[in-house]
């Protein structure tokens, strides 16, 4: 599990490449912060795993949320329509992910939303998904 924020990431989409290619390397041991034990291949395995649901289950709640009724509440405080907006996007998105790996990572319950809030916006911004651009 990624500690909150990620970890204050600064290159999300390198680290979301990163386990395959550790993956390729023949190791069995993974030292990766994890509180009180060593981390193994299957580790990083369930790591990509929910890091793919995560981004699958934002990009869906991006397209699917409708930021609509945060603009009509918030009327000319624009920043407080993108802000209840985006918290939305996130709780939609991390419903399923927390319900699918709570038992199974550690903090899943308390991190996915951090995690997801920060994912989103590499999604966003690093990748331009969802965003309008004009040459």
């Amino acid at each position: 599990m990624p500690f909150a924020n990620l970890n204050i990431n600064e290159d999300i989409p390198g680290s979301l490449l990163a386990p395959a290619k550790a993956l390729k390397y023949p190791w069995t041991t993974f030292i990766g912060g994890h509180l009180g034990r060593l981390g193994t291949r299957h580790d990083l395995k369930i790591h990509q795993a929910y890091m793919d649901d995560l981004d699958a289950e934002i990009r869906r709640a991006l397209t699917t949320v409708d930021a609509t009724p945060y603009f009509v509440k918030y009327g000319n405080n624009t920043w407080a329509a993108v802000k209840t907006y985006l918290d939305e996007v996130i709780a939609v998105a991390s419903r399923p992910v927390v319900t699918k790996y709570t038992g199974t990572l550690a903090a899943a319950d308390v991190f996915t939303e951090s995690n997801a809030f920060m994912l989103m916006e590499s999604i966003r911004l690093d990748g331009g998904f969802g965003m309008t651009v004009h040459d």
